[in-house]
């Protein structure tokens, strides 16, 4: 018999979480998270989860060291009331761009983050975009890494910009640009970066033709933003038209954003993995597409165990 499905938000006011309940019809569930005077977190769920399936979305918030004790918390507190299986939402996967060691004294946090969710008792985890999917392999529960390629499809077809070409702003994110180019027929153009940070020497160089198109520069995280301003610059200098940019995740640094703003980016649209509200203000040329329903699409498979593959097809048909 199927257990009964209950859903919890680590920030219950986070339009995602709102937006990914209301998709599956299904209420989020209470808890609460109070600051004792010495600053120690007491966590208490409010509802029965006793035999159920129980699912936490992970919101990103500013602070994700806090946020993730406070996570694991949730989890044992789950165990203790008897839970069912427990599935923790990432929409954007923390620490994901430190998923190795390349120095003795820089750990590959994502490692520690993989094993601390498998030691707490979480049976599975449900991810879009994983920096490097070898992080996948940090786990020993199963990751389900969902793509935001349907949704960004979606947009780039309303927006008709199916005669575009696309380009990678860096050359490890050749096989992400290629999958999506290839699934709408498009050509794509690799940009390299030959600058040597000690000689102060190098450029950029370009693999493909890009005069007189429109370009979409596809990557999968938006920080300090520094190559995806500079990549858009290059390819106007080497006589594309419009340069529009698409990133799943948002992070954007300060500095990040303000460089965006001074760029001649044209367009710049990402998911909304992370809350975009303040950055919309400031950034009159941001654009946020919805994964929310990929998101709930993906957690109704998951508990009615059917297989993920359809959801590479979401959208076709709208």
């Amino acid at each position: 018999m199927k257990s009964h499905m209950v859903l919890f938000a680590m920030s219950p006011e986070a339009a995602l979480s709102k937006a990914i309940a209301r998709n599956m019809n299904v209420p989020l569930a209470k808890l609460t998270r109070r600051k004792l005077c010495n600053t120690e977190t007491v966590i208490e769920i409010q509802e029965s989860v006793r035999g159920k399936d129980a699912y936490v979305i992970f919101s990103c918030s500013k602070d994700f060291n806090e946020s993730i004790l406070d996570l694991l918390m949730i989890v044992e507190a789950m165990r203790n009331a008897s839970v069912g299986l427990v599935t923790i939402v990432f929409p954007s996967f923390p620490y994901a761009r430190y998923d190795m060691v390349t120095r003795q004294d820089r750990p590959a946090i994502a490692k520690l983050v993989a094993d601390m969710i498998g030691t707490c008792g979480a049976d599975r985890v449900l991810t879009m975009d994983l920096h490097s999917s070898q992080v996948q392999g940090y786990f020993d529960i199963p990751v389900d890494n969902i793509s935001a390629e349907p949704a960004f499809r979606k947009w780039i077809k309303e927006a008709k910009l199916t005669d575009a070409i696309f380009v990678t702003p860096h050359p490890q994110g050749t096989k992400r640009v290629a999958n999506l180019s290839e699934t709408l027929g498009m050509n794509f153009a690799i940009v390299h970066s030959t600058y040597d940070t000690e000689t102060k020497t190098g450029g950029m160089t370009l693999v493909g033709d890009v005069r007189g198109k429109t370009c979409i520069v596809y990557d999968d995280i938006a920080d300090s933003c520094k190559q995806l301003c500079e990549a858009s610059k290059f390819l106007k200098d080497m006589g594309a038209g419009a340069v529009h940019v698409l990133c799943t995740h948002g992070l954007f640094s300060e500095s990040g954003l303000q460089r965006c703003i001074a760029s001649s980016i044209d367009n710049f649209v990402v998911t909304d993995t992370i809350d975009q509200s303040e950055n919309l203000l400031r950034y009159p040329l941001l654009n946020v597409v919805d994964v929310s329903t990929i998101f709930a699409e993906a957690l109704r498979r998951i508990h009615n165990k059917e297989p993920l593959l359809y959801l590479f097809s979401l959208y076709e048909k709208s």
